[in-house]
């Protein structure tokens, strides 16, 4: 027990030098503008993110963050599939981990940080882009520009754009329209691809960039649609996803302004001849939201949900090469 307890106080006195060094900026070249906490320390991660390093676990499982952070989501390294909360508790931002680490050697939480200056993401894929460019073009192309529910395609159901090597996935996690709409040159035209499949709308009604009606999302959508046709790529209107709540908004209720979004997307299409995408109609169940055998949540598919969608983007693809 004592030879134990020795080992222990040993280990925490390295960990304790590594997290000092690690707040000094010693090995580092980016510094932590954020206030050291007793519970351990920040580092940078990759672009955008933040890892916060646990050395004292909390026993109530609430750990305090710096008010400073701008969290948008937060996972642990052990269990990166599954989110931790994070709330605001007595004007305190608290981050809800389970009461004890799930494994002692991996007690790190990856924050992903609320961008602050790049706000449209113009960074994401930058490299992919200038690789494409460079690169010959061998058959008709197809991008697919979206939010988390384009980006998970390849991380869910990724044999899609494996088999399909002529699909480019430009899809960003949380990405509203305006957003969208401000990449979509960079990400889209420049790209020079036949055809764009646009998937959008969602996190706009969740309010994710602030408030906007439901005409100015379309529009934001219209605009994309006429960029593209400018430039002389075919375009696919894609429509919005059902559900009847988000996580990280529970105070929408989307069902209707969803219904509401899809038939301007809908009777746009047909005024202008632009094959219509219906991901809505086969997924929705009786109450307006994603049924639950296609989705990972009330949002977002799941395998089986990309499963439903493949086919019909195939079919839609089908009309436009005709």
């Amino acid at each position: 027990m004592i030879w134990n307890k020795m080992i222990h106080l040993y280990k925490s006195f390295l960990v304790g030098i590594a997290v000092f060094a690690l707040n000094m900026g010693i090995g580092f070249s980016q510094t932590i503008p954020y206030e050291k906490p007793e519970w351990g320390a920040y580092t940078p991660g990759e672009d955008g993110f933040l890892l916060a390093h646990i050395i004292n676990w909390p026993e109530n499982g609430k750990l305090v963050l710096d008010r400073a952070i701008k969290p948008r989501d937060a996972r642990l390294l052990s269990d990166p599939d599954k989110k931790v909360k994070i709330k605001l508790i007595d004007g305190e931002l608290t981050l809800l981990l389970p009461e004890k680490a799930s494994n002692a050697k991996d007690t790190v939480v990856r924050i992903q940080l609320i961008p602050n200056e790049d706000w449209a993401i113009l960074k994401r894929y930058n490299k992919a882009n200038k690789k494409l460019k460079n690169s010959v073009k061998k058959e008709k192309t197809v991008v697919f520009m979206g939010n988390s529910i384009t980006q998970n395609w390849i991380r869910d159901h990724r044999v899609f754009f494996d088999e399909n090597p002529a699909f480019i996935n430009r899809g960003i996690s949380g990405q509203t329209t305006p957003q969208m709409l401000v990449r979509f040159r960079p990400d889209v035209i420049e790209l020079n691809p036949d055809i764009v499949i646009i998937h959008a709308g969602t996190n706009d009604i969740a309010g994710n960039t602030g408030p906007i009606t439901i005409d100015r999302i379309a529009g934001n959508i219209f605009s994309m649609a006429e960029l593209a046709k400018e430039n002389g790529i075919q375009v696919i209107l894609a429509s919005v996803l059902p559900a009847t709540s988000y996580s990280w908004s529970p105070s929408i209720e989307p069902a209707d302004k969803i219904i509401a979004l899809n038939k301007l997307i809908k009777d746009y299409a047909e005024e202008n001849k632009i094959v219509y995408l219906d991901y809505y109609t086969p997924m929705v169940n009786d109450i307006g939201g994603l049924k639950k055998e296609l989705g990972r949540d009330t949002v977002h598919p799941n395998a089986n949900g990309y499963l439903v969608m493949e086919p019909l983007v195939k079919a839609a693809l089908s009309k436009v090469l005709k």
